[in-house]
C-alpha cells in the first residue's frame, strides 16, 4: 500500500533535530508520496533536499497569507517567482485567505492571493489553497485564475465543497475527522466524490493529541476513520486517494 500526504510542512525546524528519523518512520508506515509546503527560505531548502532523495514527494512553494504583517511589497513575489523557478516547484501554495487570523492583513492578502494564482497560470502549475472564513472571496476570486489544484484542510459546508469540485478542485482533509464530535467533516466526506477526496495531516501542525507534534505517519488514523465514513475498505481508500494525488499533478 502507498498512502499519500496531500499536505505536510517536512521542512518546518520543528523537525529539524530530527527529520531522517521521522521520514523513516513515514516510510516504514508506507507514506510514500507527500506535498511539502515550503513557505519559508529555511523550509525550501530542507524540502528541495527532500524531493532529490524521494522522487515521490512534490515541492509546494509560496508566501503563506499569513506571513504578511511585515513584508507585504512586491519584491516577495519576484523573489518567489525566481525561488519556484529555481527550485522547479510543482505547485504553488499554500495560498489563500485566513480571515480568522490576520483580518487586519485582508487587502495584502487578496493582492498576494491573486499575484500566486497568476503566476500558477503563468507556470502551468496547480495550487494549493489555505482558506479560513474567507470562502465567498477565495470562490470570487479563484473564479478569475484559470489553475486548479487543491482545498487544504477542509472544514467549510457540503455545499461549499460542491463548489470547489465544480470548479475542478480536490478538497483534502486531516485529523479534523479524529475530533470528538466532528460531525461536519464526516457529512461532507460522507456525500463528496471519491474521486476529488485527499487526506493530509499539516504536519507538524493540527495534531489530534494535544501537546504532540504530528508526523506523516500519523495518516493512517485519518485514512481508517475516512474510510469508516465511507464505508469501503482501506486498501479501496489508499487506492483511490493515491490516483487523486497523482492527478493533480498531471497537467503540470
Amino acid at each position: 500500500m502507498t498512502y499519500a500526504d496531500a499536505h505536510c510542512h517536512l521542512g518546518s525546524r520543528q523537525f529539524d533535530q530530527d527529520r531522517d528519523a521521522m521520514i523513516g518512520r513515514m516510510l516504514a508506515a508506507d507514506v510514500r508520496k507527500a506535498i511539502i509546503i515550503c513557505c519559508s527560505d529555511h523550509d525550501l531548502a530542507r524540502g528541495r533536499q527532500m524531493r532529490e532523495r524521494y522522487p515521490d514527494f512534490r515541492l509546494a512553494v509560496s508566501i503563506h497569507p499569513q506571513d504578511l504583517e511585515e513584508e507585504h511589497d512586491d519584491t516577495r513575489l519576484t523573489a518567489l517567482k525566481q525561488a519556484v523557478l529555481e527550485s522547479h516547484a510543482d505547485m504553488i501554495g499554500e495560498t489563500g485567505l485566513d480571515y480568522y487570523s490576520h483580518p487586519h492583513t485582508r487587502e495584502y492578502q487578496q493582492h498576494f492571493f491573486k499575484a500566486q494564482l497568476e503566476m500558477a497560470a503563468e507556470l502551468h502549475l496547480p495550487v494549493d489553497i489555505h482558506c479560513r472564513r474567507a470562502t465567498k472571496d477565495t470562490i470570487d476570486i479563484l473564479k478569475q485564475y484559470p489553475v486548479t489544484g487543491i482545498i487544504h484542510s477542509y472544514s467549510g459546508s457540503a455545499e461549499t465543497a460542491r463548489e470547489f469540485v465544480k470548479m475542478g478542485y480536490s478538497i483534502s482533509f486531516g485529523a479534523s475527522v479524529l475530533f470528538p464530535g466532528s460531525r461536519k467533516p464526516a457529512m461532507v466526506i460522507a456525500g463528496m466524490p471519491l474521486d476529488r477526496l485527499l487526506v493530509e495531516t499539516d504536519a507538524p501542525f493540527q495534531s489530534p493529541v494535544m501537546n504532540r507534534r504530528h508526523e506523516p505517519a500519523d495518516i493512517i488514523a485519518i485514512y481508517e476513520a475516512i474510510a469508516r465514513i465511507r464505508g469501503i475498505p482501506l486498501a479501496e481508500l489508499e487506492r483511490i486517494t493515491e490516483e487523486n494525488f497523482d492527478r493533480v499533478f498531471e497537467n503540470s
